[in-house]
């Protein structure tokens, strides 16, 4: 803290810097005062270019006699020869000049107030004008008569005479204007002498005012800096302590959700077997506790990440009606639970179905702001409206949750959005909570660009929003491709590029279920090769493989310049980001597909890129829509379905079995890389675990493989990944 020394010292300073701007101010006034005088005087002795008008006066004079004496020797010898006359009309070029040089130096404007000059001047030009004729006859080489030359002699000796009237007058007029303009400067010199003595006078007392501030001021600072220095050491310390309270909440985050995790999915084991009524009562307790605990988990991990600027948001595509129907679909257990009704107020055809953002975060949004709105409504109803709207270009997408439950009052409203802040104290005992849920909500939205709000009566209940600004998916699937008749689709040799044995199974069985011919590649070097001996119809290409990886291998088969070259090469991966869609295409790619992919999707790229049948303009991006964001669960069944159908029940167990034997060796493989330091190993394994993972539907361990390749893994990362393969392995056991 400032002591109370120092403030006076600063105090007292900052009245003197105050008496010490009133005086310089002063001097400026008195400043500008003086040099507009100057300046005045300045521009009337400006006026002495007039001393330039007296020169061509004089020149004017000289020459106007050099003509007459020219005059004088013709018209006396009464010689008219020609080279006489055009002597003659040079010394009237050369006053005419003058003239002319009078005119450009504006001589007469500087003396316009004098009459007699005015006058004067009218009568020089009047004469040297009217004699302009007679010498354009003579330098047109026409006869000149003696009398005409006889009355130029008479003119000429008026003009002398008034030029020497003029050249008198001027140069008498210019000598008293001189006498005054001395005494004038005489005047400003004393003025000036004045005004240098105030200056030296301020300049003394201002060095003597500087220097006592300047001492003044040197013993505050050595007290303000001692004080920053101790206010620099408390923000380093808080800034430590500040970190190290985020590393402590995100390592008992992890090391309390494992465990918890373990006992949900324990809980969830027990429940599928027959218990007493009273032990199903007291597990499904054990399971509605255990899943409360991990919300507030979540959201306090949440929130550090957001505090420090981690909180990573991904762009991809999200189909709007089936992430508002699966959150539907997710609430309906706990508003049962709470006897509560939800309703899904949606159009029955959207503008813009299929839109680029993250999903994760607005289902995160909803499901948040329906879990308050259930949480404080009883026996009521709950319903998510989306609508729609347009300004300007900009599709906007408005999501609200109504509710008639017990409303807020105005005080609590300025609460909300606040971290660990909750509308009153009876709140968190009645109903529990963090308190950081809208708080996430409301960053989570204006990371997205977006705004969120509250509408509420008390006890009639309220209705919380948030709007985003929206960007349209490009390219869905399009009907005339979505299914085709096995039976129409053309037998084409394809060549599918994976180093995961789960990704080569499925889409191969598919393809052969499609009735193609496949030939199988464990990496981009074997590809390479085998394009080189074979020919194919269409590639599929995995991004990242070891050895050499699809956007290298894609390259060098496009430089071969031979018939395999331009073989269609489509991309089947797991990244779905526009950096490696560009990649793809840069590297000479056809298409780019992400992973899962369907049989749908399987048998449009036949058609696509069957020979002989037309083909669209440059890259095709992914069309295939988004699996809906839905439960874990609801993925896996989805993909199940979508597998045992097509390739059958034993094909599909045969997967998952081949999948958890990958999974054991690439976890294990994970660990020596981590060991070793190797980064991009690290990468690759966790990119072919989450292909793997997605091929089988286990989009939740996908979900964790995306996420730690996206960062720098540590060994109680790869214990989460570890955990969640377990899990999966556990209760599809049960």
């Amino acid at each position: 803290m400032i002591r109370r020394g120092d403030r006076e010292i600063i105090r007292t300073a900052g009245k003197a810097t105050t008496v010490l701007q009133v005086f310089a101010l002063v001097l400026i006034v008195l400043l500008a005062s003086i040099y507009g005088d100057i300046s005045s005087r300045y521009s009337a002795l400006q006026d002495g270019v007039r001393e330039n008008a007296m020169w061509s006066v004089y020149q004017l004079d000289r020459e106007a006699r050099t003509l007459k004496e020219t005059l004088d020797d013709i018209v006396g010898q009464k010689k008219y020869e020609r080279e006489k006359l055009n002597f003659l009309a040079l010394n009237f070029n050369i006053l005419y000049s003058r003239i002319t040089t009078l005119e450009d130096s504006h001589f007469e404007k500087k003396f316009s107030a004098d009459q007699r000059v005015v006058g004067l001047m009218s009568d020089v030009k009047r004469t040297v004008h009217g004699a302009t004729p007679l010498f354009d006859d003579v330098d047109a080489g026409k006869p000149i008569s003696p009398a005409s030359l006889a009355i130029l002699h008479y003119e000429i000796g008026i003009l002398v005479r008034k030029c020497g009237d003029l050249l008198a007058y001027t140069n008498s007029t210019l000598s008293s204007d001189r006498a005054d303009e001395r005494s004038e400067i005489l005047y400003l010199e004393r003025k000036s002498l004045i005004l240098i003595g105030l200056l030296v006078f301020s300049v003394v007392i201002l060095i003597l005012m500087l220097r006592l501030q300047l001492r003044s001021l040197r013993s505050a600072g050595k007290s303000l800096e001692s004080m920053a220095e101790r206010v620099n050491l408390a923000y380093q310390a808080a800034e430590d302590g500040n970190r190290a309270k985020s590393q402590f909440m995100a390592t008992m985050g992890h090391e309390i959700r494992t465990p918890l995790n373990a006992i949900l999915g324990m809980v969830e084991v027990l429940e599928l077997s027959p218990l007493s009524p009273d032990v199903e009562a007291g597990i499904k307790t054990i399971h509605r506790s255990g899943e409360a605990l991990l919300d507030i988990i979540n959201e306090i991990l949440d929130f550090s990440k957001i505090e420090h600027g981690n909180l990573e948001l991904e762009c991809r595509r999200v189909d709007v009606r089936a992430m508002a129907e699966s959150a539907v679909e997710i609430m309906q257990g706990r508003a049962v639970e709470s006897g509560n009704e939800i309703l899904l107020d949606m159009p029955a055809e959207l503008l813009v179905p299929c839109i680029l953002s993250d999903p994760t975060r607005i289902r995160q949004i909803i499901l948040n702001l329906m879990s308050n709105a259930l949480k404080f409504t009883s026996k009521g109803t709950v319903t998510l409206r989306l609508r729609e709207s347009q300004v300007g270009t900009q599709a906007l997408l408005r999501i609200e949750i109504e509710d008639n439950g017990i409303g807020i009052d105005r005080v609590g409203v300025e609460k909300l959005f606040q971290p660990f802040s909750q509308v009153d104290a009876s709140i968190t005992r009645k109903y529990g909570g963090t308190g950081l849920g809208l708080t996430i909500c409301k960053r989570i939205v204006e990371r997205l660009g977006g705004k969120i709000g509250v509408e509420t009566t008390i006890g009639k209940g309220s209705t919380f929003w948030f709007e985003i600004s929206v960007q349209p998916a490009i390219g869905e699937v399009a009907p005339e491709l979505a299914a085709p008749e096995v039976g129409k689709l053309p037998k084409l040799r394809v060549l599918l590029v994976d180093d995961n044995a789960v990704n080569r199974q499925v889409a191969g069985r598919m393809l052969e279920h499609l009735g193609q011919e496949v030939v199988v590649a464990g990496d981009g070097q074997e590809a390479v090769e085998i394009t080189a001996r074979e020919r194919f119809d269409l590639i599929l290409m995995d991004m990242q493989m070891p050895v050499m990886d699809g956007i290298e291998a894609t390259a060098l088969i496009r430089g071969r310049r031979d018939a395999a070259s331009k073989t269609p090469i489509i991309a089947m991966t797991a990244n779905a980001s526009e950096a490696d869609q560009r990649r793809c295409a840069d590297a000479g790619m056809s298409g780019f597909r992400s992973k899962p992919v369907s049989i749908v999707v399987l048998r449009a790229l036949l058609a696509e890129f069957a020979p002989g049948e037309p083909r669209s303009a440059g890259v095709i991006v992914d069309r295939t829509p988004l699996p809906a964001i839905s439960a874990p669960s609801d993925v896996f069944d989805q993909r199940k379905a979508e597998i045992v159908d097509a390739l059958g029940e034993e094909v599909f167990q045969e997967l998952l079995q081949t999948f958890f034997t990958d999974a054991t060796r690439l976890l294990a493989d994970l660990h020596e890389a981590m060991a070793r330091g190797e980064t991009h190993q690290i990468k690759r394994i966790l990119h072919t675990l989450n292909g793997a993972a997605v091929n089988v539907g286990f989009n939740d361990i996908a979900a964790v493989s995306h996420r730690l390749s996206a960062e720098a893994p540590s060994v109680d990362h790869i214990d989460e990944l570890t955990s969640a393969i377990r899990e999966r392995r556990t209760t599809l056991a049960a």
